[in-house]
This record gives structure tokens, sequence and C-alpha cells, in this order.
């Protein structure tokens, strides 16, 4: 009925594992030794490159820098000078428009008056025209009898209308 148990022997095959997994251990070792060296000379490489390259950078910052401030100063010059003549030619030419401005202004204000005098005149002779020719409708008037007086109210009214119109049309007014 029960068998004694079978003893295993697997010491031996766990220690020929070890032994191959501890060479593997030395050989990554080895090659991880290796990765660092040559991580360092790679790092030794970029910081040599990073100095030279800062040098160029520096060296065009400084030239550029230089050119910059001298472009700066010349166009700053140029412009300096451009301003100062346009100013002065915008000087004359203000002061030469308003001479003729003020020519012109002038000559407007003198034909304006010449024309109020003249129009005022003229309003002042169709006044009296026009009073003496009411007074001369008043008197017919009352001639007229109710119906026509009528017809002759309305035509004048039309009439005084039309004048107000064309005297407000002419500034007579």
């Amino acid at each position: 009925m029960a068998m004694p148990a079978l003893k295993l022997e697997l010491e031996t095959v766990v220690e020929d594992r070890l032994g191959k997994i501890e060479a593997h251990i030395e050989h990554m070792r080895s090659d991880i030794s290796d990765l660092k060296v040559d991580v360092r000379r790679l790092n030794d490489k970029i910081d040599d490159v990073d100095k030279r390259l800062c040098g160029k950078l520096d060296d065009v910052d400084k030239r550029l820098c230089g050119k910059s401030d001298e472009i700066d100063k010349r166009l700053g010059e140029k412009i300096d000078d451009v301003d100062k003549r346009l100013c002065e030619k915008i000087e004359e030419v203000d002061k030469r428009l308003c001479g003729k401005i003020d020519e012109v202004d002038k000559r407007l204000c003198e034909k304006i008056d010449e024309v109020d005098k003249r129009l005022f005149g003229k309003i002042d002779e169709v006044d009296k025209g026009l009073t003496g020719k009411i007074d001369g409708l008043k008197d017919e008037f009352r001639k007229l009898d109710r119906e026509r007086l009528y017809d002759r109210v309305w035509f004048l009214l039309i009439a005084a209308g039309i004048f107000g119109v064309m005297a407000h049309g002419f500034k007579w007014l």
C-alpha cells in the first residue's frame, strides 16, 4: 500500500542553473561597465561640442549686436535727417498755404459784403414796390364785390407764399 516517497535530486540542477546565471550576470556587468565608459566618452564629447558651439554663438552674438547697433545708429541718423527736412518743408507749405487762405478769405468776405449790400438794396426796392402795389390793391379790393374779393385774397396768399419762398431761396430774408 504505501510506497516510500522518491527523493528527487534537484539540487544539482539548480546549482548548474545558478552557475549559468552568475556567468551571464558577469557578462552583463562587463557590458554595463563598457556602456558606462562609452556614455562618459559621449558626455565628454557633448561637453566639448557644447563649449565650442557656445563660443561660436557668443562670437556671432557679439558680431550681430555690433552690426545691429551700427545699423541702428546709421538708420537713426537718416530718419532724423529725413524728419528734419520734412518738417521744414511742411512748415514752408503751411506758411504758404496760410497766406493764400488768408487772401482768399479776405477776397471772399469782400465779395460777400458787396453781394449782401446789393441784395439788401434790391430787397428794399422790392419792399417799397410791393408796399405801393399792396396799397393800390387795397383800394381796388374795396371796389370789388365779395366773390371777386375771395378770389383775389386766395391769389394774393398764393403769390405771397411764392414770394416768401423766393425770398428765402434768394436769402432776402
